[in-house]
């Protein structure tokens, strides 16, 4: 290798005050914290909408050897999860589905054939118990490129309010591929940074491995791998045969750790049925995508090219709703909003003030713009280009690098104790550790559901997966147990539903509504709004499709951390259309009326 042609990094800042066996103390505490936090939402909450296909499919890839079932998104963080589940014995079916290649309709049979045997319960609890490592994995990550530039004290705050944040842990409990990817962009931006401190081959091969491991958990870490070659080539810039070594070296690193994974869980392929289903898909989305067809002239494992042309393809213009409105498509503001409302105000707070002290006063400033902001940046800019604002979970890793901000606060407390900017920077830290111990407990037992002062009641602000993506529906089959045969509208995971406790509320017409109904979210505020989005225009949708109505009516209760609405009808409700944002509760009430 050529020798640098930069200077190294500069010396860790010096300054701090906590002593190294207490910061390792603290960590260890919010750790145990997070994790007991998380097991015990994991052992409670029912699947989410996605887990169904995300599980059924790690496990077919793990049991079966074939990957047929995992076009959607890489298969790496499924077969990861599914590693521990499969101590939980689960049962893989043989159907026609199997032999269709039909990923959801396989997610129904796996979901409802475990279910029935009794084993789901403990499937999803060891899969979400790997990710919720896997989010403590990301604590540590984000501690060490804190550390680089704010040194302990400022990495003991970043990955304190990590841990302390109840979406992170809301959604770090579900066994779906958000958590995991967030550690792959962590840990491709450390090693990128090291790798620039001091541009060695053992750095690059790590760097390459890093990079294969994100491709193998979303799609979307094409966007990183694009931003390494481009930061590569600047650190060798005048030396252009380097430069083409090392990005040559990094794409052969890339692209054969991907197909280690993918051969490595499935060494024969899949049927020549379903490969000839995968080819289709690749030739569908290379029709309409210049990137598609991009992608699909790679060398990169068929499965993954399938994936990245479905995704292509069902990227359309989604219904989405934040801050009580609804639409289809996709907003700029969308996943920056959506942070804003679900971490605690606190904290947010701290990582704009943060962020602004590292403008102002922080060191290697071209540092965090190289391996922080940018990375953060583009992954956010290439959401931005979807029209997929599904939750907040989506933007997790710009979050993750946004949390970095935190670490510029203690570099506030100088010498002097006594002196403004010390009372600040001490008043700062206090409060982001107060309010996010206080945001924790609160939160539990619905870290996802949970929203901040004064974004409340949550039903009126967000959707989806930032508050409601199915995972109340055991506490709402216990609630339909106790009531009078109730109507429900849930969304859901595939194979399960309320059925045999209660009445889909898409059978009736509105006006022939009596008695209790319990409604999701995310069907009032998204998936059910209106007639517009029935999924299928060939045929008008069943007569209690829209649920407009219900939305000038205030809910008498809630279930799932009020990631469910609980109504009660004495009377006929009106069935016209009600307002777009949802009325306030009228919690304890005797009966739901309009407002």
């Amino acid at each position: 290798m050529a020798a640098p042609t930069a200077p190294a990094r500069p010396a860790r800042p010096s300054g701090d005050r906590i002593p190294t066996a207490v910061r390792r103390s603290v960590l260890l505490v919010l750790a145990v914290l997070f994790l007991a936090i998380g097991l015990h939402q994991a052992a409670c909450d029912a699947p989410t909408v996605d887990e169904g296909v995300d599980v059924s499919s790690g496990v077919a890839s793990l049991v079966r050897r074939d990957l047929r079932m995992t076009p959607e998104h890489p298969a790496l963080p499924k077969a990861v999860a599914a590693l521990p589940a499969l101590l939980a014995h689960p049962i893989v079916p043989d159907t026609e589905a199997w032999e269709r290649g039909d990923w959801f309709d396989w997610s129904d049979d796996f979901v409802a054939a475990n279910e029935a045997a009794g084993r789901l319960d403990d499937i999803l609890l060891y899969a979400r118990a790997a990710v919720l490592l896997e989010g403590l994995a990301c604590a540590g990550l984000l501690y060490l490129l804190a550390r680089r530039w704010f040194g302990g004290d400022g990495a003991l705050l970043v990955a304190a309010g990590w841990l302390l944040t109840p979406y992170v842990v809301g959604i770090g409990h579900f066994a779906m591929i958000d958590l995991p990817f967030v550690l792959a962009s962590l840990g491709v931006a450390l090693l990128l940074a090291r790798w620039s401190d001091r541009p060695t081959a053992a750095r690059l091969v790590a760097l390459g491995v890093a990079l294969s491991a994100a491709l193998a958990s979303r799609h979307t870490a094409i966007v990183l791998a694009a931003l390494v070659a481009a930061l590569v080539v600047d650190r060798r810039r005048g030396e252009l045969r380097a430069a083409a070594r090392d990005v040559g070296l990094l794409a052969l690193l890339a692209v054969v750790g991907l197909w280690v994974v993918y051969r490595g869980l499935s060494p024969g392929g899949s049927s020549s049925g379903v490969q000839a289903s995968f080819e289709g898909l690749i030739a569908s989305g290379g029709d309409g995508s210049i990137l598609v067809r991009l992608v699909g002239a790679l060398p990169l494992p068929l499965e993954w090219r399938a994936g990245f042309a479905y995704l292509d393809l069902t990227s359309g213009a989604r219904p989405s709703s934040l801050l009580g409105q609804s639409w289809d498509g996709g907003a700029w503001w969308f996943f920056p909003v959506s942070a804003a409302i679900k971490v605690p105000v606190g904290i947010t707070l701290g990582i704009v003030g943060g962020w602004w002290v590292a403008v102002r006063r922080g060191r290697d400033r071209r540092g965090l713009l190289r391996f922080v902001v940018l990375p953060g940046a583009l992954l956010w800019l290439f959401l931005v280009a979807q029209p997929l604002n599904l939750g907040l979970r989506l933007a997790m890793p710009s979050l993750a690098f946004a949390f970095i901000g935190l670490g510029a606060v203690p570099t506030l407390v100088g010498e002097d104790l006594r002196s403004s900017r010390t009372r600040v920077g001490l008043g700062a830290i206090g409060a982001i550790v107060l309010v996010g111990l206080v945001s924790t407990a609160v939160a539990v037992p619905h870290s996802l559901a949970w929203t901040p002062s004064p974004f409340t009641p949550a039903y009126r602000w967000v959707s989806d997966s930032s508050l409601d993506a199915g995972q109340a529906l055991w506490e709402v089959r216990d609630w339909a147990r106790a009531h009078d045969d109730p109507y429900v509208a849930m969304d859901t995971t595939r194979g399960l539903s309320t059925a045999g406790w209660s009445r889909a509320l898409s059978d009736v017409d509105p006006d022939e509504v009596r008695g209790w109904v319990a409604v999701g979210v995310t069907p009032l505020m998204q998936t059910r709004r209106d007639e517009t989005v029935w999924p299928d225009p060939s045929s008008d949708p069943p007569p209690g499709f829209s649920l407009a109505w219900l939305r000038k009516y205030c809910p008498v209760g809630e279930l799932g951390g009020g990631s469910v609405l609980v109504y009660r009808f004495d009377e006929a409700p009106d069935p016209a259309p009600g307002p777009e944002r949802p009325v306030e509760p009228c919690f304890g009430a005797a009966a739901s009326t309009a407002r």
